[in-house]
């Protein structure tokens, strides 16, 4: 049917076989898309299991070599007894020592303050020097507060911190940190 001056009917199937060709296009985008989601879905997937733990002991990160030379959050009781801070070059030292991590054996043991305070009168727990350059002295760095620390283990055995968060049991009533309680 001619209309004027254009033929209707080739307009239309032009516009037909462009709509064809727009729609496999957009099937197509869509299916790119869609790939592309779940490579990204199992990316996360497959990373965050593997930090799926907010911490680990410093037991595990002394015995399992797997932690050598990577970035790990460590968590423990700090030695009021052995922090050291050098104003002059802001570097921090303490020593931490294993708490488990484990939300119920913390509980069974008497709460948070109650294993922290164990941890550091038994002499055979085991104990790791932290260090943490370009550091602020935080007022709830004291003895018995619950330090978790993220950062490298060195090659001489110590542990290099890139960040601390301290918890002081004393001034929380949540006797198992929310974290442990999720940890496994």
């Amino acid at each position: 049917m001619i209309h004027g001056r254009y033929d209707l009917g080739k307009t239309s199937e032009r516009a037909a076989g462009l709509r064809r060709r727009f729609a496999w296009q957009r099937r197509y985008a869509y299916m790119v898309l869609g790939v592309s989601l779940l490579g990204v879905v199992a990316f996360l997937l497959i990373n965050g299991t593997a930090t799926g733990r907010y911490y680990i002991t410093v037991d595990e990160l002394l015995t399992d070599g797997d932690y050598a030379g990577k970035s790990v959050r460590v968590a423990g009781a700090v030695d009021g007894d052995t922090i050291r801070f050098d104003p002059v070059t802001q570097q921090l030292s303490f020593t931490v020592v294993n708490i488990p991590s484990d939300g119920d054996a913390i509980r069974e043991q008497g709460g948070l303050a109650e294993v922290l305070h164990r941890a550091l009168l038994s002499p055979d727990a085991t104990r790791l020097q932290v260090v943490w350059d370009n550091a602020e002295l935080p007022d709830l760095l004291q003895h018995e507060a619950q330090a978790i620390m993220t950062g490298k283990l060195g090659d001489d055995g110590r542990f290099y911190a890139d960040q601390v968060l301290l918890k002081c049991p004393t001034r929380y009533s949540d006797e198992a940190p929310a974290q442990a309680a999720s940890a496994e």
